[in-house]
């Protein structure tokens, strides 16, 4: 895949330059609202992974430097430090950085945790530290790789992290399903006449927007597939781009329509049995990523036992570097003859 040409003559440069400025504004200004980090901590499966990645795993932190990328109010750093790390630094680019120190202080852990406000890929670390034994961070995004963070921890990795130092988590998979949705027609047919006007147009434009749903697990119709996985102590640190190739199969009768991507990070690491995993899948607790869903233009009518082959990419979106658009191709034989498709999917940062 090619990047867009930009025609410096016709300022097109300049004006994606400052379109850039403004999205990372945004950005920035959601995650300095008091509601975000309130959703986010009232996601007891995120909060309870991190809690329990860290405290089963003590002696990996007890008298080490840790970096919290993307801290928040702190809620990670605050596990370190509890967990014995003798240094934690927060960094967080929000304005919410103000009250996270005051939440260290509150909670007497200012000799050990220190908020630093700024970009991670900005600051330098307090205390001329030049380098940390464990990077931690919650950078994960709908469709797993949204929002770019994934890039900061990254950063922060090659800067910082010592030789032999840990990423938590330090896997991240993501994966592929196809599910029925019995309100796909009701929803579709609402354009076509509202208030007496005729609206189909716009089933078009909605028809190519990943959107983020809540997909019962009785709803999921196939087996899944894993499509991508990164490794966060060796991934370079360059844009997502892939493709993969994938098969299902039907588990029981139904119609598809949508394939549906959701993904599980792990924290591996120390000498813990069971390593701690967080996962939303339709098939584990809610999380408030929920699933991002790829609704199909033709709905595919499956029985038990058949097999759906496709591929999946995923690429930088062109307008926005936190968003990530999507292709799918997909193609099946049953008893009601071969069926296929091959769809683009655009997304926005509200994803």
């Amino acid at each position: 895949m090619s990047g867009d040409q930009v025609d410096v003559s016709s300022g097109k440069l300049q004006n994606l330059t400052l379109n850039e400025e403004v999205e990372e504004s945004v950005f920035f200004q959601t995650y300095s609202r008091l509601e975000t980090h309130m959703d986010l901590l009232k996601d007891t499966a995120r909060t309870m992974a991190y809690r329990d990645a860290i405290e089963q795993n003590r002696q990996l932190f007890e008298g080490k430097v840790v970096l919290d990328v993307g801290c928040g109010m702190g809620i990670l750093s605050l596990f370190a430090a509890k967990a014995g790390a003798s240094k934690v630094i927060g960094v967080e680019n929000a304005d919410i950085a103000a009250l996270a120190s005051q939440i260290v202080k509150d909670n007497g852990k200012e000799n050990v945790v220190n908020v630093v406000q700024g970009l991670i890929e900005e600051v330098e670390l307090p205390d001329g530290i030049q380098q940390v034994d464990i990077i931690v961070s919650e950078w994960m995004g709908n469709a797993l790789y949204m929002e770019g963070m994934l890039h900061s921890v990254l950063f922060a990795r090659d800067k910082w992290l010592r030789p032999g130092g840990l990423v938590l988590p330090n896997v991240a998979n993501l994966w592929i399903a196809g599910a029925c949705d019995p309100h796909r027609s009701l929803n579709n047919d609402f354009w076509n006449n509202v208030e007496g006007f005729d609206m189909s147009s716009v089933k078009i434009q909605v028809s190519h927007e990943a959107v983020v749903d809540c997909v019962a697990s009785q709803n999921v119709l196939t087996s899944d597939y894993l499509v991508h996985t990164t490794r966060l102590e060796s991934a370079p640190n360059t844009p997502i781009k892939f493709r993969s190739m994938f098969e299902l199969e039907v588990l029981r009768t139904g119609i598809i329509h949508s394939m549906i991507l959701y993904f599980d990070v792990a924290f591996l690491g120390g000498q813990t049995e069971t390593p701690v995993t967080l996962s939303t899948s339709p098939h584990a607790p809610w999380t408030h990523w929920e699933q991002t869903v790829l609704h199909l233009d033709n709905p595919l009518y499956v029985q038990a036992k058949e097999r759906i082959i496709g591929g999946f990419g995923m690429f930088p979106s062109s307008e926005n570097s936190r968003c990530m658009n999507f292709e799918l191709g997909i193609r099946s034989k049953g008893a009601k003859g071969q069926a296929s498709q091959f769809k683009y999917f655009n997304s926005s940062q509200k994803l």
